[in-house]
């Protein structure tokens, strides 16, 4: 939990997430659903992974 707690304190000091690879598992999916829902911008190394386009 203490990581997943300093993700996402990341996450809210972050201008913009930046998903790196083409591989996203549940947790990245989640961090991705937490940006989107602070108003993130959230952009992918490999676009073709993004399920919300």
């Amino acid at each position: 939990m203490r990581l997943d707690d300093l993700h996402r304190a990341k996450i809210r000091l972050a201008d913009e997430v930046l998903v790196v690879g083409d591989y996203i598992g549940d947790s990245t999916r989640a961090e991705i659903a937490y940006a989107r829902s602070l108003g993130k911008p959230v952009r992918f190394t490999h676009p073709e992974v993004d399920l919300d386009v």
